[in-house]
């Protein structure tokens, strides 16, 4: 199946607020429920530890992603090496701050709106990206790594969607599954409700973005190509599975080549 770049929903400006909160909300809710993302924790958390990084930069948060999660929460406060990490996104969550804990110091929320491809200067750390690289066409995305490699940070990207009929199934029944799931995402908003039950304009958004996003992810052989050419990195591709999962997941690594001072 080829890839198409279409549009989605939560990437435009005219969304209303209460339904991109509302839909990023229930994302988290799944993302927080499953631990979509576990199957590449220990490939990403080596990544950083190669990086000699401290730092991590989260692009395209949304509602928080697999940082706010237990598993990843305790990689961020492992004794031996913790870890800092800074929420960001194009459209920062009206909700996200309220979904962190007061006394945790290793994660926040950065409140001003982030370009991808211009991370400033202030935000320095290994980069990463949650299903959503797949947002950017070619040339956007490859401007993404670029700015990584002007900045000499590490960056990598996950997403569990594909180009797949298995892959559309799982959006649809996740689609399905805002109707069980919505009175129990915290914090409680009467917006969440209106526009599921009355107006369902959360749950069709969830479904086209669901199946938008998998016909613009990229294959690994895809994610090759656009690294071709940005020598200073070394890239790796591929898929990750989680046996209790039924989606792999495929990510892009990218960590600046290390040169050899010794004489």
């Amino acid at each position: 199946m080829r890839r198409f770049q279409l549009f989605e929903i939560l990437d435009q400006s005219w969304c209303p607020q209460a339904v991109r909160d509302g839909a990023t909300d229930y994302l988290e809710h799944i993302t927080n429920t499953t631990d979509t993302y576990a199957a590449v924790r220990g490939l990403l958390l080596h990544a950083i530890r190669e990086s000699d990084s401290r730092a991590v930069v989260d692009l395209c948060s949304g509602g928080g992603g697999p940082w706010l999660t237990r598993a990843w929460r305790e990689a961020r406060l492992d004794p031996e090496r913790p870890l800092v990490v800074a929420l960001t996104d194009k459209f920062p969550s009206a909700v996200l701050q309220s979904r962190l804990q007061p006394n945790d110091r290793t994660l926040r929320a950065v409140t001003h709106p982030v370009d991808v491809t211009a991370v400033p200067d202030d935000l320095q750390g290994f980069r990463t990206i949650f299903a959503s690289f797949h947002h950017f066409p070619d040339s956007v995305a490859t401007e993404v790594l670029k700015d990584a490699v002007r900045a000499g940070e590490g960056i990598a990207m996950a997403e569990v969607t594909s180009r797949t009929l298995k892959s559309m199934a799982v959006v649809f029944l996740i689609t399905l599954l805002t109707l069980l799931l919505t009175p129990f995402i915290r914090p409680f908003r009467l917006s969440r409700i209106l526009l599921t039950y009355l107006l369902p304009a959360i749950p069709l958004t969830v479904l086209w973005d669901g199946l938008v996003s998998c016909l613009r992810t990229r294959t690994p052989a895809e994610l090759d190509k656009l690294v071709m050419g940005l020598a200073q990195f070394s890239w790796t591709t591929g898929y990750a599975s989680e046996r209790r999962l039924p989606l792999p997941v495929v990510y892009l690594i990218g960590l600046p080549i290390k040169k050899n001072t010794s004489s």
